[in-house]
């Protein structure tokens, strides 16, 4: 269970664990948790919040500064689709009803001569860009998730895709699994790993022996997919 409190202009999750004697401050883009023991009292966690002030704010800070900056989108970079390569590209020539992306042999292509000017046309191209790579996963979950889940013998009820800021995937106990759409990025046979993961979990709600048995049957390999999301993980959320 958690419950939010405000220091300075920082929003602060406070949940309570089963960890004993100990806090522990959990920074992400998206959300700041501070973990403290389940027998904490209210009073008391709002007394160590505010004994603690100076220190939490300070590693908040530090936190916050080590994070890499969300990608401003340019013409020129590289992105990624299914780990390979392709560039961004912009055409302010070529006149269209609406700003579009389309990809054209390794190029991802924004067309940016709208027939209404946008008042924020980075902003918009990379929703577009966005919208681009949610399409192209949801596509390829559409071919995979049912040749994945039959083999483990399961039956997942939805799939969706969402963003996610600190997880590529979740699975829920009425069968529905939702993934990040930053998988888009990743090399098929790393998205497939995602996949068999969470299927996986319809068979075990938990991460116990049983379950990495289970994963390691349908994808011997997983140790490596987990290690390139180790390690190319925090440049796909960032973007």
């Amino acid at each position: 269970m958690a419950h939010v409190l405000q220091l300075d202009n920082e929003t602060i999750e406070v949940v309570k664990t089963s960890r004993r004697g100990s806090i522990g401050l959990k920074v992400e883009p998206d959300r700041i948790a501070l973990m403290v023991p389940k027998q904490f009292s209210d009073l008391t966690i709002e007394s160590l919040i505010a004994n603690e002030k100076d220190w939490l704010l300070d590693q908040i800070r530090k936190h916050q500064a080590e994070m890499p900056k969300k990608l401003v989108l340019k013409p020129g970079h590289e992105l990624l689709l299914f780990g390979d390569k392709i560039l961004y590209k912009e055409d302010h020539k070529t006149s269209v009803k609406s700003l579009q992306v389309i990809l054209e042999g390794s190029c991802l292509t924004a067309y940016m001569q709208t027939a209404r000017a946008l008042k924020a046309p980075e902003i918009t191209a990379r929703k577009k860009v966005i919208q681009f790579l949610t399409q192209q996963l949801q596509g390829y979950l559409m071919e995979k998730v049912p040749l994945f889940a039959e083999q483990i013998a399961v039956s997942p009820t939805e799939i969706t895709v969402r963003n996610y800021k600190s997880r590529w995937g979740s699975c829920y106990p009425d069968g529905r699994i939702q993934f990040n759409w930053r998988l888009a990025m990743a090399p098929k046979d790393v998205i497939d790993y995602v996949i068999q993961h969470e299927l996986c979990h319809l068979v075990h709600p938990n991460h116990s022996p049983q379950y990495w048995q289970l994963v390691a049957e349908h994808c011997p390999d997983y140790e490596t997919h987990k290690q390139w999301l180790k390690e190319n993980g925090t440049a796909l959320i960032h973007f």
